[in-house]
């Protein structure tokens, strides 16, 4: 049977970090939306270069796109799926179920004033990409990345005032997609200001103590 886990939570809480945990340790697919319209536009692809002609407008990339990418990334994947922070809304939600059965949604709930913080401190490296944040995961030498000496920047959209913005909208969005989960039962809130391994630790009790995952 494939399993599929959706990772809630404002940006910031922590859903990638968890995501790449489950990867590694199920070899389960880590879909992201990000990472799939990056890797698109970075790949030249058709549905790349009709998702940076929005994103090149500032307007948001419409549902039929990311439907698309999602329906290509879930008939690729052989084993389970982690969704990072999709679906945002009810008709994505919707969406989501005409096509898989969802067995567990994890909350990573985080005060909004934390995750402003947490992703102000975060750092990119201009070069290969690797992200830092200056108060948890600093880098060896200010400014310079630890794996290829590339610069560190801070994304434009990762200020204060951005980051909040994007906070506001998930509240609008997804509280309804929350409570949808949250009336079948299968959602878990989980207190995201643990450490990264606490969190993990949590999901995969779960997993084992609501059945979605047998350890052999």
């Amino acid at each position: 049977m494939k399993i599929t886990l959706i990772l809630m939570g404002v940006q910031g809480c922590g859903k990638g970090t968890q995501a790449d945990l489950l990867e590694q340790r199920f070899s389960w697919k880590h879909i992201n939306i990000g990472d799939l319209f990056r890797s698109n536009i970075s790949n030249g692809t058709e549905l790349g270069k009709q998702a940076k002609a929005h994103i090149d407008r500032g307007d948001l990339v419409p549902d039929e796109l990311v439907f698309e990418l999602i329906s290509q990334a879930l008939a690729e994947a052989e084993g389970g799926v982690i969704l990072d922070g999709f679906p945002r809304n009810l008709e994505q939600a919707k969406f989501l179920d005409d096509r898989v059965l969802v067995n567990r949604v994890y909350l990573l709930e985080l005060a909004d004033e934390t995750a402003v913080a947490r992703i102000s401190a975060r750092r990119n490296c201009r070069d290969c990409k690797r992200v830092y944040n200056l108060v948890y995961n600093p880098p060896r030498r200010e400014k310079v990345c630890d794996v290829c000496g590339g610069e560190l920047i801070r994304r434009a959209d990762d200020n204060p005032d951005a980051v909040r913005q994007r906070i506001s909208k998930f509240h609008e969005e997804t509280e309804p997609v929350i409570r949808l989960y949250e009336k079948r039962g299968i959602l878990k809130r989980i207190d995201a200001g643990f450490r990264a391994e606490v969190v993990q630790q949590i999901i995969i009790e779960d997993l084992q103590s609501s059945g979605v995952y047998e350890s052999r």
